[in-house]
């Protein structure tokens, strides 16, 4: 093997000198200038165009409910003074789950009965009044009196029912058969009827409720198949269908505007409410046709293909989408290249590829 030395001296003389040397650096710089700009073909990433199954799906989150669930309320204020239910518990329909104190409502009852009482007695001397009267027909005054002691009697006794139902309405019951989820209140505890008291539901119903968007809500039906996933059941997804749908929009926790489509759940497993997860509502579904990633697709309709070295900007039609591959049902063959990512990198030339264009 020869040095560098004996290499070094076979090259010829006139290339050896200094203004031979700077030139030959001027040329090196000047290429490294003329090549910068160009596009690093390193960060072009494709794929191939392939046939695949492919469905287009609405996606939204929810939780399990249920069928038969309610808030409660008492209907009047006052102090609690007993519960007898702990969360968890399952009670009747009718059973008493809390009760106030019933003592100031009793007195109003009695004081209201008393009212009807006094009520009753002026209107029948009213009555008696007229009829033992030495005129034919009814005067002015007496229907005046009359009237007037009538409606006496009546707000009397509109007063007693309204007593009848506070009294009533101190004692808080079970409107259908359930499982108590929360209670807020407790002995001893001052509330008002904005109160709520009592969380109660029928866990021998559940379904699934998302919050589909309004932009989505249009292509959601009844009947539609669907895949529940819930995040206790991990690797585990639930074969459904929609339901029901609510025409009331309701606000999310981040204020959009979405709907509450329901779904139905398998009566073999243990589910809780509460359980948080995601509906996939199958829109359309087709089967063995051409797709590409939906990120290759540009503006809706174009993609870029890799041909002989080269990148090809090409108009497609588009079909279904899922969450990542899109249907193509024209302008793209089985097996080509289509970029995915690194887009930026295509269309950057160097000045001297700029200038070797020209030509």
């Amino acid at each position: 093997m020869k040095s560098p030395k004996s290499l070094f001296q076979r090259i010829p003389a006139p290339l050896k000198g200094k203004r031979a040397i700077a030139v030959a650096v001027a040329i090196l710089i000047l290429y490294f200038f003329l090549n910068r700009g160009a596009g690093d073909l390193d960060k072009i990433t494709t794929v191939n165009v392939s046939r695949e199954d492919i469905k287009s799906q609405v996606l939204a989150s929810g939780k399990v409910t249920s069928e038969n669930s309610a808030t409660l309320h008492f209907a009047v204020s006052g102090k609690v003074v007993w519960t007898g239910v702990k969360e968890g518990d399952y009670v009747k329909r009718g059973q008493t789950i809390a009760s106030l104190d019933r003592e100031k409502y009793e007195i109003a009852l009695r004081q209201a009965q008393q009212d009807v009482i006094a009520a009753d007695a002026a209107l029948e001397k009213v009555y008696d009044d007229i009829a033992h009267s030495s005129a034919d027909t009814e005067s002015f005054d007496e229907k005046i009196k009359r009237t007037a002691a009538e409606a006496t009697k009546n707000k009397a006794w509109d007063a007693m029912l309204l007593a009848q139902r506070n009294l009533k309405d101190a004692t808080l019951t079970a409107p259908f058969a359930g499982f108590i989820n929360s209670i807020d209140i407790k002995q001893g505890q001052e509330i008002f009827a904005t109160t709520e008291a009592v969380k109660i539901a029928d866990n021998d119903f559940l379904e699934f409720t998302a919050e589909v968007d309004e932009t989505d809500i249009p292509k959601v039906k009844t009947g539609q198949e669907a895949q529940i996933l819930l995040d206790a059941f991990e690797g585990d997804s639930f074969d459904s269908q929609v339901s029901k749908i609510n025409i009331q929009s309701i606000q999310t926790s981040t204020g959009a505007t979405a709907y509450e489509v329901k779904f139905d759940l398998p009566k073999e497993r243990d589910f809780f409410l509460g359980m948080s997860g995601e509906s996939q509502i199958t829109i359309q579904e087709v089967a063995d046709v051409l797709t590409v990633p939906i990120e290759a697709v540009i503006d809706d309709k174009y993609v870029y293909v890799k041909r002989d070295g080269n990148f090809l900007k090409k108009e497609i039609g588009l079909g279904i989408s899922s969450d990542t591959d899109s249907e193509v049902t024209s302008g793209l063959s089985e097996g080509e290249e289509v970029v995915t990512a690194g887009f930026d990198q295509i269309d950057k030339k160097s000045l001297l590829q700029k200038f070797f264009s020209i030509f």
